[in-house]
């Protein structure tokens, strides 16, 4: 079931009430069972495998447990192998397939393998991703492989994090899965408060955007221009707020019942370098494939060549990880070169702002003053030298800009902080338009839709903006862009907002409650399955 339907605040609420109801002895028979059921909703059939994943994972860590070092090897191959190996067949066999048919054809060769006729499962890569760790761990020693089968059958399954993660770590996990939870009140409402962001964030942000987006980016070749560029700016946040959503809801899911989930997303529009945003994005799977591949791989501690060839091959694959696509594959490893790309350039980069934003920092404020008048003069006087109104109206526009920057610059410090303030601005600027690049692969339908929306971004056509969607709905859709800014900004210098809001009189909090999911109710749209959900 999704986690914005009907069916599922129904699940949630029995869920919760047996939950607390029932003695803790039977607390984890009763998660493994609504587990289940959980994921069985979609498709009966999803159990065979989880569970085949589950006994797999859970037999060869108790195998190689005290055997020597290549009797562990074996069984951890075994185990890594087992279970790629499925999400190769039901993933990536069909991919690998066509794009050999399409080799052939190319050379005129005849291939008649046939597709495999396969049921989609949902959270596979997840649910793999995350048993697979536990392996991995239990090989290297870094913990003991667990001997109660239900209990790793709860933690490969855990239903708030079954389709789409965030990835947990039986270190984490497992632990809490012992632990005694009684009913905490302010626990349960900072995680219900988490759900209902995560809610207004997919019903009210990500499925408005994704109606435009999803216009576009299914004909792309009928549109150019700024057209295309909104669909894609659309896309961007688009898939934040549904990803994020989804984290939120079931991290608030979790907490509810007294389990601590990690967070999958720390503000990564607020990144000021590609860097820096695949720290703060999807953190559960960066780190995996940090942990348990770039760093065996030597990670930092190699020659230069092989530290951005271990950088390549990880976004790659994690570009592949999301999808059986060349789409996502090209995605991946685009990032993965612009990472290396900012290795490369970091110091001159860094010595160019430095001499651009410490350079206007010294500009004397007398300078700021004279510009300031000359263009005044320009905007006001314009006419008689030629100047057209367009002209004449951004004479006053910088005019207006360079008066509070002379003031500034009069009052010392002060301007300094500004010039600092406009060289981060500036960063992040940039590293989100490097993810909107990258964005564009990951929409489109193909390479050939993702080289023409690339290749017509240029001009403006801004006349057939109100064409494709009224403007009072595109002013909704910059005003919900806005408050998440907003919000981020807070959270960026003050913490958690939930806390702010914990600390507020009664009256204030409730009337805050009761806006929240109205905002919800009266802004959602009709809701769209969670991108996520097909990775």
């Amino acid at each position: 079931m999704s986690l914005v339907s009907f069916e599922y605040l129904v699940f949630f609420m029995l869920v919760v009430a047996l939950f607390f109801a029932i003695p803790h002895r039977f607390r984890w028979i009763f998660l493994l069972a609504v587990s289940y059921f959980f994921y069985m909703w979609w498709d009966p059939r999803y159990a065979l495998l989880i569970i085949t994943t589950t006994v797999i994972v859970y037999g060869t860590a108790l195998l190689m447990h005290g055997k020597e070092q290549r009797i562990k090897k074996l069984y951890v191959a075994l185990s890594v192998v087992s279970n790629l190996g499925i999400l190769f067949v039901f993933k990536y066999f069909n991919f690998l397939n066509n794009s050999i048919r399409d080799l052939f054809s190319v050379m005129h060769m005849n291939y008649s393998v046939p597709e495999l006729k396969l049921v989609l499962l949902v959270g596979i890569s997840f649910y793999t991703f995350q048993a697979l760790s536990y392996t991995i761990d239990v090989y290297r020693g870094t913990r003991e492989p667990e001997k109660h089968f239900g209990m790793f059958a709860l933690y490969v399954s855990f239903f708030p994090t079954l389709l789409a993660g965030p990835i947990e770590r039986s270190t984490r996990l497992l632990p809490q899965l012992y632990r005694k939870v009684e009913f905490d009140y302010d626990r349960v409402i900072n995680g219900l408060l988490l759900m209902a962001w995560g809610f207004f964030q997919k019903l009210v942000i990500a499925d408005r955007l994704a109606q435009y987006a999803n216009l576009v980016y299914s004909s792309p070749q009928v549109f150019n221009g700024l057209p295309l560029l909104m669909a894609t700016y659309c896309f961007a946040i688009q898939v934040y707020c549904d990803f994020s959503g989804y984290t939120d809801i079931a991290i608030g899911t979790a907490q509810v019942m007294g389990y601590e989930l990690m967070p999958n997303f720390r503000r990564p529009f607020f990144s000021r370098s590609i860097a820096e945003l695949w720290r703060r994005w999807h953190i559960s799977l960066i780190s995996w494939f940090r942990d348990y591949l770039y760093i065996p791989l030597g990670g930092n501690r190699v020659p230069r060549w092989r530290l951005y060839f271990n950088i390549l091959l990880v976004f790659t694959l994690s570009g592949l990880w999301h999808g059986a696509q060349w789409t996502f594959v090209i995605w991946g490893a685009l990032n993965g070169v612009l990472i290396m790309l900012g290795r490369v350039t970091d110091r001159f980069r860094t010595a160019l702002r430095d001499r651009v934003f410490g350079g206007l920092a010294r500009v004397p404020a007398v300078v700021f003053f004279c510009l300031c008048a000359l263009l005044a003069v320009g905007s006001v006087m314009g006419g008689s030298l030629g100047m057209g109104w367009g002209g004449r109206i951004a004479a006053g526009a910088a005019a207006l800009a360079l008066l509070p920057l002379g003031i500034m610059k009069s009052r010392g410090t002060v301007f300094e902080k500004f010039c600092g303030g406009l060289k981060n601005t500036w960063m992040v600027v940039v590293t989100f338009h490097l993810f909107v690049l990258g964005a564009v692969f990951f929409r489109a339908r193909s390479l050939t839709d993702a080289w023409y929306i690339l290749t017509h971004f240029a001009g403006t056509n801004i006349l057939q903006v109100p064409l494709i969607y009224n403007l009072s709905e595109l002013g909704i859709m910059l005003g919900v862009i806005l408050l998440l800014n907003v919000v981020h900004l807070v959270q960026e210098r003050h913490g958690s907002i939930r806390k702010l809001i914990r600390e507020k009189p009664l009256v204030v909090r409730w009337v805050f409650y009761y806006l929240l999911v109205m905002t919800i109710f009266l802004g959602m749209q009709k809701s769209s399955q969670f991108i996520y959900f097909q990775f």
